[in-house]
């Protein structure tokens, strides 16, 4: 999978994951909800996980005390020159 392939599935587990979650504040016993924001939040730890393992850290938690090689990319407003 390509590097637009793997952060477009980061981003749309991420969308999920917080619109189940705020569905949730205002409805905190929909179970339907609830497993929803389960699955969401396991789709979107996968993502982020794939995508780390082929491409690099994606925030400056995943990366670690001593990797700092994001900055090795180009930039997102480097992208297409």
């Amino acid at each position: 999978m390509n590097k637009e392939k793997l952060l477009e599935a980061v981003r749309i587990a991420f969308f999920k994951t917080v619109e189940a979650g705020l569905f949730l504040d205002t409805h905190p016993s929909c179970r339907k909800a609830g497993a929803y924001f389960e699955k969401a939040s396991e789709e979107y730890a996968e993502a982020l996980a794939a995508y780390e393992r082929n491409i690099g850290p994606l925030s400056v938690t995943s990366a670690g005390g001593s990797c700092w090689n994001w900055i090795d990319s180009p930039w997102p407003w480097q992208m297409g020159v």
